[in-house]
C-alpha cells in the first residue's frame, strides 16, 4: 500500500500555497491605498509605448443668445488638455537560503509576504502622495499665508470651506455623491472633537442607512460636511509657527488626478523557488520572493482637489 505522502514540494500544494500567500501580499497591499482609492484610473495597453494621454475637456461658456429663425449658429470649438504621463518601475525583493526556510522557527515565507505586501502598498501610496503635495490648491488653517505660519488646529470650518471651494469651482462629487478626504489620527481626533463644526457623523451612523454608500471606503470612519474621511498614519508632516507640527490633510473630488495600469498587470508577486535559477543556482542554494510594479500620478487639475496644512491638538 502506498502513503503517498503529501509534501511541500507536492504540485497541488504549491498551487494552494500560492494562492494564499497571492491573499496574503494582496490584503497587507490595501491597507495603504488610501489615496488611489481616489484617482482616476487608466489602463496602458500592452505594446503601446512608454507613455499614456489623459484629455481633460474644457467647458464652454453658456448659450444666452437665442436660435434666429431658420438659422443654426457657429459651430462650437473643441477644446482639451493634453496631460501626457510616463509610468516608471518599482520593486524589491527578499532573498533567502534553503536552510533558513529548513532550519527556521517561524514560517519565513509568510512573514517575507507579509512584510513585502506592506511595503508595496506603502511604496505605491507614498509616491502617489508625493507626487500631488503641492501641486493642488494649498488651504492653510487660521489666517496662515504659508506652512512655517501655521499655528491653528484643524478644525471643521477648514473642511466646510475646502467643500465649498470645490462646489463654487461645479467640482463634480464620486459617484456616491460625497467629497473624499484623507487626514491623519491627529487630525480625525480634532475634527470629532470640534464641538463648533455640530456635523461629524461616525460611520456606523450612516452607512447602514446611507443608501448611496454602498460600502466603506478602506480606512474610513466618518462623514463631515458631505466629505468622506478616510484615516492614514501615512500623511506629510512639516513645521509650523513656534516649531509646531503640521499635518497635510486633503479633500478630493472627481478626476483631480489620475492612475496607471500598464497592461493590466497591478502589482506582480515574484517568486523563485531553490533550484529555479538552473547554472546561476547550481546547488540549489537560494530563493527569492519580490513584487514589482508600474506607477505614475499625473495632476488632472489642481482645483479639483485642495490640501489643508494645520497643526493638531491631539
Amino acid at each position: 500500500m502506498a502513503l503517498n505522502v503529501n509534501l511541500t514540494s507536492t504540485g497541488g500544494l504549491n498551487d494552494a500555497s500560492a494562492i494564499f500567500y497571492d491573499r496574503k501580499l494582496l490584503t497587507r497591499l490595501m491597507f495603504s491605498l488610501f489615496f488611489q482609492e481616489n484617482a482616476e484610473k487608466r489602463t496602458l495597453p500592452k505594446a503601446s509605448g512608454t507613455q499614456i494621454q489623459f484629455l481633460r475637456p474644457v467647458n464652454q461658456a453658456a448659450v444666452t443668445t437665442p436660435l434666429g429663425e431658420g438659422a443654426n449658429p457657429n459651430g462650437l470649438v473643441w477644446q482639451s488638455t493634453k496631460i501626457l504621463s510616463t509610468p516608471l518601475q518599482y520593486g524589491a525583493f527578499v532573498s533567502y537560503s534553503d536552510r533558513l526556510m529548513l532550519e527556521a522557527y517561524d514560517n519565513i515565507t509568510e512573514a517575507i509576504h507579509d512584510v513585502l505586501g506592506y511595503q508595496a502598498g506603502l511604496s505605491l501610496d507614498t509616491i502617489c502622495r508625493n507626487s500631488l503635495s503641492g501641486n493642488m490648491t494649498i488651504q492653510f488653517t487660521g489666517t496662515a499665508v504659508s506652512e512655517a505660519t501655521v499655528s491653528v488646529v484643524a478644525a471643521g470650518v477648514d473642511f466646510r470651506r475646502a467643500s465649498a471651494h470645490l462646489r463654487a469651482l461645479a467640482v463634480m462629487p464620486f459617484e456616491d455623491g460625497t467629497y473624499h478626504g484623507i487626514v491623519h489620527p491627529n487630525t480625525s481626533f480634532d475634527l470629532q472633537s470640534d464641538s463648533a463644526a455640530s456635523g461629524w457623523i461616525e460611520l456606523n451612523k450612516y452607512i447602514s442607512i446611507d443608501k448611496v454608500h454602498e460600502k466603506a471606503l478602506a480606512g474610513e470612519l466618518g462623514k463631515l460636511y458631505n466629505i468622506r474621511f478616510q484615516e492614514s498614519q501615512n500623511i506629510l508632516t512639516g513645521t509650523g509657527a513656534a516649531s509646531a507640527v503640521t499635518y497635510h490633510s486633503w479633500v478630493f473630488g472627481k478626476e483631480s488626478f489620475g492612475a496607471v495600469d500598464v497592461a493590466n498587470q497591478g502589482i506582480q508577486k515574484i517568486v523563485h523557488q531553490p533550484g529555479d535559477s538552473g547554472v546561476a543556482d547550481p546547488l540549489n542554494l537560494n530563493g527569492s520572493i519580490g513584487w514589482k510594479a508600474y506607477a505614475v500620478f499625473p495632476v488632472l487639475d489642481s482645483q479639483r482637489a485642495i490640501e489643508v496644512i494645520g497643526t493638531s491638538a491631539a
